[in-house]
């Protein structure tokens, strides 16, 4: 989907990557295309398997699965580049020697070069399949631009009033909640490879991700992830918007949501949001502050950053009067009357 990343620093990105697999409420495994040895499990995968991490971490997977010539066949294509994901069926040998069928999303690592590692999210077979849930229409009336941010447990902190528009989740109902619980099952993995490599783009990265609505229908988002500075490896700033039927089809259009995918992750960096440190509370210490729209947030945090008006406009490319339009509608909703007062309030709680 995008350029392959530069990455300056290679084992950086492969610690992100195997935390996130080992701390994941899922049931993933990172596994090496070469030879299919494990790397990392996460705990649910353990219980599933019925084996011990200390067991797992150096298996061959094919050698404990039927079939293994398909389950071969397939990790050389990932490995090629031929495939960036693919859901196999198999049937895993099990230690006290009976059989179970399952089903396993398999997602490349397509920033390594050469590809060399794979994650995969197991699901029980009698479960339902993902792909059966239904995709949600898109809001009406002009493009949905969430922002916020995650800590490094993966919980959501931080998230602008849009996210109502968007999923009909109120932000009240998102705060406090594991972001990974409103991604698709299929898509988690790809989640976290877009996060473990985050932080190797100077604008971050993004892609396409199918994200819960309240009514329990799909909705298809771009989604641009960032590293929150001065928050520890695992914590991000991220940005979600929908994408259209339209964005779907092949041709002009197809590039359109390219590029669309380019310019969130620049919009993420842009917003100021993924710079934020102390300046700024988060909207669980401080709930106000998810009554602000998307573009509210942007100008909050860089009035708390030390920018005014005059530089807010420039930067935002908006016009003065904008800028203070939207500072009056700020001070309403966080119960203020002035840029002091509300640089007081954040402050005091930061």
């Amino acid at each position: 989907m995008n350029e392959p990343a530069v990455v300056s620093d290679p084992s950086a990105a492969d610690a992100r990557l195997y935390e996130l697999v080992r701390e994941s409420p899922f049931a993933l495994l990172l596994v090496r295309l070469s030879d299919s040895e494990l790397l990392e499990v996460s705990r649910p995968l353990e219980v599933w398997a019925q084996r011990s991490r200390a067991e797992l971490i150096g298996m061959r997977m094919l050698d404990y699965v039927v079939d293994r010539e398909v389950a071969h066949r397939s990790l050389s294509l990932l490995a090629a580049g031929v495939l960036d994901a693919y859901t196999r069926r198999p049937v895993y040998n099990r230690p006290d020697g009976s059989t179970q069928a399952f089903e396993a999303r398999f997602t490349v690592c397509a920033d390594q070069s050469p590809r060399r590692t794979a994650v995969a999210m197991i699901l029980p077979d009698e479960s339902e399949p993902p792909a059966a849930m239904s995709l949600h229409a898109p809001p009406v009336g002009g493009e949905v631009s969430v922002l916020g941010t995650v800590d490094s447990h993966w919980v959501i902190d931080r998230v602008t009033s849009d996210v109502t528009t968007l999923l009909g989740h109120p932000a009240s109902e998102v705060l406090g909640r594991s972001a990974l619980d409103l991604v698709h099952p299929e898509d988690v993995a790809s989640v976290l490879l877009l996060a473990a490599y985050a932080g190797e783009r100077p604008a971050g990265t993004c892609g396409r991700v199918r994200i819960r609505t309240a009514d329990d229908d799909w909705i298809l988002c771009r989604v641009g992830l960032h590293p929150l500075a001065g928050q520890g490896p695992l914590a991000f700033a991220f940005a979600l918007s929908p994408i259209t039927a339209t964005h779907t089809s092949d041709g002009p259009r197809a590039r359109e949501l390219e590029e669309h995918l380019r310019r969130i992750a620049r919009e993420i960096a842009a917003s100021g949001v993924a710079a934020l440190s102390t300046t700024m509370p988060t909207s669980i210490e401080m709930p106000e502050l998810s009554r602000l729209t998307s573009r509210e947030y942007e100008i909050v945090v860089r009035l708390a950053s030390g920018d005014r008006v005059p530089s807010i406009a420039r930067g935002l490319f908006l016009s003065e009067s904008t800028v203070r339009n939207h500072l009056t509608s700020v001070y309403r909703k966080v119960g203020v009357h002035s840029q002091d007062q509300l640089l007081a309030r954040l402050h005091a709680i930061a």
